[in-house]
């Protein structure tokens, strides 16, 4: 039985539909990496919205596994627990922590992480600014041990360490937003935060008028993805590889300035941190 030309053009094409729908509906089998996020409402950097991860941060965490080829699973959980789950292997990962030696204990640093203040491999730098009550005149002047009393920071952050280790009693509490409620209410104390999330903290009524950004920065920390040294998922040259796709997303000046148009952030990028 002879076929025509027409048949056989019509069986091709069928076949080539099928195929391609068949690739189309094909599962991911990329490779899931688990990473723990900051609960704590750390704008612009880390927040939780609706219990999922946001942040600019996990954005170039994100954009940096999955250009190569990994399925990030974000999971934001309390600072503290987010730690303990990293030096036990419950996560992978972690977006985004600062370098600190008991960490390094536990947690994968880039190599130059404990050497610099700026890192090559860093997701950002982050810099801290003073926050008082807007009835405090006080102005930062570069010493610590003159903030006003108690100055505060979140449970667990490496800040707070900071400020302990210049000889600073530092009063924690789980939540960023309680420490700028208890300054609001009792119009005493600092709080040492990041000035972007002062701003945010800032657009909110009961707030804005009752404190106040001081001038001076305080410090800057780099900030990074690090690694479970009980269970990475990955080996140190993928690790190598993602924190070098992490610094190649982080000097893309368009991509950094669409980070800060999609978080309502006005400054342009010039020298991206």
């Amino acid at each position: 039985m002879s076929v025509s030309r027409t048949t056989v053009w019509l069986l091709n094409l069928f076949c080539f539909a099928v195929f391609s729908c068949r690739i189309a509906l094909a599962p991911s089998y990329a490779e899931e990496i688990t990473i723990c996020t900051d609960l704590n409402y750390w704008y612009p950097y880390s927040y939780v919205e609706k219990n999922v991860a946001k942040g600019m941060h996990i954005d170039i965490a994100e954009k940096a596994l999955s250009r190569l080829g990994y399925h990030p699973v974000f999971t934001p959980l309390p600072w503290k627990r987010c730690l303990q789950s990293i030096e036990d292997g419950r996560y992978n990962a972690v977006v985004s922590a600062s370098y600190k030696p008991d960490r390094a204990q536990y947690m994968h640093y880039p190599p130059d992480a404990g050497s610099v203040k700026e890192s090559e491999w860093r997701v950002m730098q982050v810099e801290y600014i003073v926050l008082v009550s807007s009835q405090n005149p006080y102005e930062f002047d570069g010493n610590p041990t003159t903030m006003p009393l108690p100055v505060m920071a979140p449970l667990g952050y490496s800040i707070a360490d900071d400020l302990e280790a210049m000889g600073v009693a530092v009063k924690t509490r789980p939540s960023i937003i309680e420490l700028v409620q208890e300054l609001v209410w009792t119009g005493k104390g600092s709080i040492v935060t990041p000035p972007m999330n002062a701003n945010a903290l800032m657009n909110d009524p009961k707030v804005n008028n009752h404190v106040r950004i001081n001038k001076l920065p305080f410090t800057s920390k780099s900030y990074f993805m690090g690694f479970s040294k009980k269970n990475p998922k990955v080996n140190l040259n993928e690790m190598a590889r993602i924190w070098d796709e992490i610094a190649t997303i982080r000097k893309d000046e368009n991509f950094l300035n669409q980070l800060y148009q999609k978080y309502n952030l006005t400054t342009d990028v010039k020298n991206p941190q």
